[in-house]
């Protein structure tokens, strides 16, 4: 149930919030299904991605500290999905490998957001999702050039 009522003149900026909270929250109940907590899914997929991985360099794809890293690896780790297996390059470091337990949740992952996306436009023609596609880059431009400071207002 809606904690308000959608109007067809609601404010574009509340309806994109809730919308985003709906499948955000939607998103969270299948991670949960599978056993993982908030962030966890995106950091196993990188994982994945780049089988082997140091903890420096996942750290820098997620643009996370490494002590943050570190925490969410150890939890990954304990469920285990994830090994860190010493580099033998570096005596400090440590690779970083999905296991076959972790491959198997993250699949579960894929195909789960697969259904999430088929039911969230179910009923949107072809035309429709490209012009969907077409605005929502377009919108994203927007908010990424005001979060970079490229765009002014009195305001702000």
């Amino acid at each position: 149930m809606h904690p308000y009522h959608i109007t067809p003149d609601e404010p574009l900026g509340r309806l994109f919030a809730d919308t985003a909270k709906l499948h955000r929250d939607l998103f969270r109940k299948l991670a949960h299904q599978n056993g993982l907590e908030h962030g966890q899914p995106f950091v196993l997929a990188v994982i994945i991605a780049n089988e082997g991985i140091s903890q420096r360099q996942l750290s820098e794809k997620l643009f996370i500290t490494p002590a943050s890293t570190t925490a969410l690896l150890q939890k990954l780790e304990k469920a285990g999905l994830i090994e860190r297996i010493p580099d033998p390059n570096d005596q400090r470091a440590f690779c970083i490998y999905a296991t076959e337990k972790g491959r198997m949740v993250d699949q579960r992952m894929k195909e789960g957001l697969q259904e999430l996306e088929k039911a969230c436009f179910y009923n949107f023609s072809q035309q429709e999702l490209e012009e969907f596609r077409r605005l929502l880059l377009k919108l994203h431009q927007n908010l990424y050039n005001l979060n970079q400071g490229e765009w002014r207002s009195k305001i702000w």
